[in-house]
């Protein structure tokens, strides 16, 4: 029930905040996110208060489930326009106002800024997730499924230092998948890393928190991180001696894409280790239909996420989501961020 009361609350903090307010200072109010967060909180919180449930649950639950589910927390029309074929720019209608200030209002009910990496797509806030037109890698890979990962791999876990650039700020602790349109209701997949692990021995396990595997920037954010500093630079490039899992807590925090397998190693415990980690995360892969009006919010922490194949053409009523990042902001120095935007993160 905590997903559909946190459904209703954002669904009724962004609906009376575009009520109150001229379209176009409502778009507006995006290029300050934080500030909207902060506006549209004391609404959420208390129509949870008005059916019995504090906040502070609906953080729990964030961060001991790998998924939230919001359904129908705002209104696609029919007269939605056609879906983008790139990921920028989001068009700016009533609708992706209403779902963007959706995901603002949850990410910051979780303690989370809602922010960008200026290397990944010029560092917009929001991206459109489309089939892209072309037949180059980006395209093909619009189109095809996706195996578990986690989002800004290349980037350190919130509390650990970057292995040689203190600047670089922590990967997001949500990723926050918006639906607009999904007519073949292709799944989104979560692999919860709790039930990952108990497939994996304790030998297993200790094998993932050392440093001895390989993490290559996603392609999103590699072509920023080669523009911005060239492909002969450190961040742009694959980096060795990685660990993948760290204790966190009473549990475990992820750090995971399919590069993690690339290194040399001294011995078949890691490769092995690696092996039984990807197969347990096909066996206890869940997955969810993405409706329009839905706002999916994954821990990019405790939980791995991909996608079934999309396939199709781009453009027309296809499928379209926007995605953005959360992150508890609150320890982040100045040079981990651009002066100039108040959203966006460097690299």
């Amino acid at each position: 029930m905590i997903d559909a009361h946190f459904s209703r609350a954002i669904h009724g903090a962004v609906s009376s905040w575009m009520h109150d307010n001229a379209l176009k200072s409502c778009l507006s109010a995006l290029d300050h996110p934080s500030q909207l967060g902060a506006l549209l909180l004391p609404t959420v919180k208390a129509y949870l208060a008005s059916v019995g449930v504090e906040l502070y649950e609906v953080q729990e639950h964030a961060w001991t489930n790998p998924l939230i589910h919001l359904r129908a927390v705002f209104d696609v029309p029919k007269d939605l326009p056609e879906t983008p074929s790139a990921f920028i720019p989001v068009p700016d209608v009533a609708t992706t106002i209403a779902a963007r200030a959706c995901a603002v209002a949850c990410l910051a009910a979780l303690n989370s800024d809602t922010v960008s990496y200026g290397s990944e797509n010029d560092g917009h806030l929001f991206v459109n997730l489309v089939v892209l037109y072309g037949d180059d890698e980006f395209a093909t890979k619009s189109k095809s499924d996706m195996r578990g990962h986690t989002d800004g791999v290349s980037f350190p876990l919130r509390g650990q230092p970057h292995e040689f650039d203190e600047r670089v700020a922590p990967s997001p602790d949500f990723v926050c998948l918006s639906g607009l349109r999904n007519p073949d209701s292709i799944l989104t997949t979560v692999m919860p890393l709790t039930a990952v692990l108990e497939h994996l021995s304790p030998e297993d396990i200790a094998e993932l928190t050392k440093p001895q595997y390989v993490i290559r920037p996603q392609k999103t954010f590699k072509i920023g991180l080669e523009k911005m500093f060239g492909k002969r630079h450190a961040l742009a490039r694959p980096m060795e001696n990685i660990q993948l899992l760290f204790q966190a807590g009473n549990g475990y925090w992820i750090r995971y894409s399919h590069s993690a397998g690339d290194a040399k190693f001294d011995s078949d415990l890691p490769r092995a280790a690696l092996d039984r980690f990807e197969k347990a995360c096909v066996d206890c892969s869940t997955s969810v239909v993405i409706s329009p009006g839905d706002i999916l919010v994954v821990n990019n922490r405790v939980g791995l996420h991909g996608r079934a194949e999309v396939g199709g053409e781009p453009g027309g009523e296809s499928r379209w989501l926007l995605r953005t990042y959360g992150l508890d902001t609150r320890s982040l120095t100045p040079d981990q961020r651009y002066a100039e935007s108040p959203f966006k993160l460097f690299p």
